[in-house]
């Protein structure tokens, strides 16, 4: 076991751009223009983007969400990262929640998800993961459209 109670060999990672401070409001971060490419009647859509750099390696998922951060959070790129969705399996059109003001067009189907990620050397922590697409295994993947808010 590593100090972080992973098995030998293995080192969990979350990487995400942080959550609020004291809020627990979960960040995103922007892409330029362009990165994603949606033909809902091709049933595809892509999303391929270089040097996140918003992003931190908060290595668990149960450490990106405790605002304490108890194993620590360090500055990490993501690379590169290319998600494919297709093979649309199910389409749930015309969904509609007024009393959240959500409505939409959804569309499962399967990923294929490659990403590249790093922690720089200067951190003091040094990890690079590189996904291997071939070998992805997604258990839920879905896009579409949607409006919500003030645009319901």
């Amino acid at each position: 076991m590593d100090s972080l109670g992973s098995p030998a060999g293995f080192e969990p990672h979350s990487y995400d751009p942080g959550i609020g401070a004291g809020s627990l409001v979960l960040w995103g971060s922007p892409y330029p223009v362009g990165s994603g490419k949606v033909d809902i009647d091709g049933g595809t859509a892509e999303l391929l983007v270089h040097n996140v750099c918003s992003v931190f390696d908060v290595f668990t998922v149960p450490n990106s969400f405790d605002p304490n951060h108890a194993l620590g959070i360090f500055s990490a790129i993501i690379n590169s990262m290319k998600i494919e969705w297709s093979g649309v399996t199910r389409s749930v059109l015309g969904f509609s929640d007024a009393t959240n003001k959500f409505r939409g067009d959804f569309y499962e189907c399967s990923a294929t998800i490659a990403v590249s990620a790093t922690t720089p050397k200067d951190t003091g922590h040094g990890f690079h993961f590189e996904s291997d697409p071939a070998t992805t295994h997604t258990n839920f993947a879905q896009f579409g459209k949607e409006h919500n808010g003030m645009f319901f």
